[in-house]
């Protein structure tokens, strides 16, 4: 009967650390998905702001992204600066998301010739 109790109680603590490491592992899962569609979305929008012929000196943002850059019920705000700089411009673009109550963000630089 004893055996059995400890079989029982070895299993119980085995189980609760793999249920452990389960969410450890969803949560990581998560945060670097989120970091990664975060990154492309501000490498999108730095591109559009290199390739367009006269860039307007500006500060604009979108908010309420989703990770395909369609605006509507995503997570993310994307932020862009675009500032002259010399005889060129200044370009900064940040994309924000709220992760289990913290804010966290990616931002890019760029400097574009005239």
């Amino acid at each position: 009967m004893i055996e059995v109790m400890v079989a029982i109680l070895l299993t119980a603590i085995a189980v609760i650390g793999v249920v452990g490491l389960y969410r450890v592992q969803t949560r990581s899962s998560s945060f670097s998905r989120r970091t990664t569609e975060a990154a492309v979305l501000a490498a999108d929008k730095m591109e559009t702001l290199r390739t367009t012929v006269t860039p307007i000196s500006s500060t604009a943002d979108e908010t309420t992204l989703d990770a395909r850059g369609k605006i509507g019920s995503g997570v993310y705000t994307r932020r862009w600066l675009v500032t002259p700089s010399g005889p060129g411009y200044q370009l900064d673009v940040t994309v924000l998301w709220t992760d289990e109550s913290t804010t966290r963000q990616v931002k890019l630089y760029s400097v574009r010739g005239p």
